[in-house]
Parts: C-alpha cells; sequence; structure tokens
C-alpha cells in the first residue's frame, strides 16, 4: 500500500503520496502546456482534453502492462476479467454504450460534423462497442459481486509500469487529436516538455513510496525506507536485512535520480522547442530519445523487481532501445525536411517570398 500523505479535512479521506504527486505533476504540466499553447493559438480545451485522455489511458495501460509482466502478483483476482464465463448483462451497455458519443458532441459543442461513412465515425463505433461491454461485464460483477474475488481492486493503486503508461496515454492522446482534426505534431511538441514534469513529480511520488530504487550502497547517497515499503518488504524476503531491523537496506534513490534527469529534460527541450526546433515533431521525438537513453542507463542502477531479463536486459531497457531507435529514425526525418512549417522558430532560416511582378 502506498503511505499516507494526508486526510481531507472534515470527511477524513486518506491522500496517498503516490496519488498526490501524479495529480500535482499533471496540474503543473497542462499549465504549462496550456500556457504555451495560448500563444501558438492552440484551444486550451482541447489540450486539457488530451492530457486528462491520455492520463486515465495512461493508468489503464500501465496497469495492463503490470499485469503481463508480473502476473504471478495477482492470483486468480483476474477471472473478474473473464468475459468467456458468460458473466454478461445487456442493461450495462446501455448505461456505458452513449459515453463515446456524448463526450464527442460536448466537447465539440456539435460544431464538428461527423460523417457517416468515415474513419471518425468508425472510432466512435468502436469505443460505443468497448464502452458497452464493458458496461455490460460491470454490470454482472456488481449484481453477482460475492460469487468474485476482489482483490485486483483492493490492491489495484499499487503495480504499474510506467512505459506500458506512456505508450497507451499517448496512442490514445495521438487518437482525439486526429479526431479533432489537430495536427499532432504541433500538440506532440507542446506535450514533450510537460511529460517531463510529469514524470519528475511521479518518481517523486515513488521515493515517497519507496518503490522503483537502487542497489544497496555505502555510499553517502545511500537511504533507507521504513518496514511499509517495498524496498523494506523485498530485503526482507531476500533476507538482505535482519529480521529484527525497522529499516530497508541503504539504496541509491534511482527515482530522485529519475527525478532531476526529467527536470533538466525539461529545461533543455523547453529551450530546444523555443530557438532551435526547425519542423513540428522534433521536441516531442528529442523528449523520447533522451528519455529512452536515460531509462536504459537508469535501469542498471534498479534493484527492485524487473521481471525476467531478455538477453541480460530488463523489460524497459530492451523497450528503451525499440524507443530511441523509433524517435531517432524519425527525428532525422523531420529535422531534414524543408522548408520549415509555419510557426516555428526555424521561420527565420526560410528564404523570403518571391514579390510578384507589378501589373503592366
Amino acid at each position: 500500500m502506498y503511505p499516507e500523505l494526508f486526510k481531507l479535512p472534515w470527511i477524513g479521506l486518506p491522500i496517498n503520496s503516490y496519488g498526490f504527486m501524479i495529480m500535482v505533476g499533471f496540474l503543473l504540466a497542462a499549465y504549462i502546456a496550456v500556457r504555451r499553447g495560448r500563444v501558438l493559438g492552440v484551444d486550451s480545451d482541447l489540450i486539457l482534453d488530451v492530457g486528462i485522455i491520455g492520463l486515465l489511458a495512461g493508468m489503464i495501460g500501465a496497469k495492463i502492462n503490470h499485469i503481463l509482466q508480473f502476473p504471478d502478483d495477482y492470483g486468480g483476482s483476474l477471472e473478474i476479467f473473464n468475459i468467456g464465463d458468460g458473466g454478461l448483462n445487456w442493461m450495462g451497455g446501455l448505461l456505458l454504450g452513449p459515453i463515446p458519443m456524448a463526450f464527442w458532441w460536448w466537447r465539440t459543442r456539435g460544431r464538428e460534423k461527423i460523417e457517416l461513412w468515415s474513419w471518425r465515425t468508425g472510432v466512435l463505433f468502436f469505443l460505443t462497442l468497448l464502452f458497452a461491454l464493458l458496461g455490460t461485464r460491470a454490470l454482472h460483477l456488481y449484481l453477482a459481486r460475492d460469487e468474485y474475488s476482489w482483490k485486483f481492486f483492493s490492491r489495484f493503486q499499487t503495480g504499474f509500469v510506467l512505459y506500458g503508461g506512456l505508450v497507451a496515454g499517448i496512442l490514445a492522446g495521438i487518437l482525439y487529436i486526429k479526431m479533432r482534426g489537430e495536427r499532432v505534431s504541433r500538440i506532440g511538441d507542446l506535450a514533450g516538455p510537460a511529460m517531463m514534469i510529469g514524470i519528475a513529480f511521479g518518481r517523486i511520488g515513488c521515493f515517497l513510496n519507496g518503490c522503483c530504487y537502487g542497489h544497496i550502497t555505502a555510499s553517502v547517497l545511500g537511504v533507507k525506507f521504513p518496514k511499509t515499503s517495498p524496498a523494506y518488504i523485498e530485503h526482507r524476503h531476500a533476507h538482505k536485512v535482519a529480521e529484527d531491523a525497522s529499516e530497508s537496506a541503504p539504496v541509491l534513490p534511482t527515482q530522485l535520480f529519475e527525478t532531476a534527469a526529467a527536470l533538466c529534460f525539461f529545461f533543455f527541450l523547453s529551450w530546444y522547442d523555443r530557438t532551435k526546433k526547425k519542423n513540428e515533431g522534433e521536441t516531442i521525438l528529442l523528449a523520447g530519445i533522451l528519455y529512452a537513453a536515460w531509462r536504459f542507463v537508469v535501469e542498471f542502477m534498479r534493484d527492485d523487481p524487473r521481471g525476467a531479463p531478455i538477453l541480460g536486459l530488463s523489460y524497459s531497457q530492451g523497450v528503451s532501445i525499440l524507443v530511441f531507435m523509433g524517435c531517432a529514425a524519425g527525428f532525422l526525418v523531420v529535422r531534414r525536411r524543408a522548408p520549415p512549417l509555419t510557426g516555428t522558430p526555424g521561420d527565420k532560416l526560410a528564404p523570403a517570398p518571391v514579390p510578384e511582378p507589378a501589373p503592366k
């Protein structure tokens, strides 16, 4: 369980450290993206929509990634997702199915018309079917709640994989941007630096929780975590600390290393986007290059459960290699594109327009 940071006054609702830091990081990242988007004439509502959709999809993706990587952690509690047992209630589909279309109409104020035979209609139709399926299952689970194990939800706030969240969040954001008729590269460049703020605060949450820790060290950088932390639990399980120990062994605070790196990337990407970018899309691709390279390196310092290694590399290192190669190839293609797109810092490098000859 994540450590409790504080309780809301009067209602006594506990706020845990990780969730609070995710919230702070999201709000700060959204504020920065909206403020910079105004200068470019980007609708603030669109940026917030992309951020919220990306956050929700990212949470789901991060959880799915953790389930696939560590299925043994969930025991038999995953049976609630087995729709093959026939547990569906059609009334739930009527309740949740209309949500995608209603959200689309509400956010576009009815101004963006939907053509019957278009890919946008296809996406909304697919989302309607998906939400309807979720609704039919959810209602069945509620009515037959005594027949299932709810261990999955009791520990839902633990166990997330950042890369799964980034992939799912980015894909959901791209889809929504395309449906709104905006340029993905334009919004992506706004999101690139802001995402680093989110990562930085998320890793502060990891530090407060005591997960994602590094190797045991005798250096002055060593940090000890309390009994309730994943670090202590793993060290006790591996007999790295005595039975009567009240803290974990001193470990490298790799969470704070990543926070520092992400903040540096934020300032560098902000500077690059403002002064060096030639074409739209460079900043978000550069963000992928920087983070993938850093994640590959920091994985060597981490000592928390990483899953079975593949060719001597962790799962995240394998993903980092793929992300680095894909973003590097894309960056080279976009960087070499000419002439620069209108509205980018590279406009000052574009050739001056040739005046039309005066009429005779």
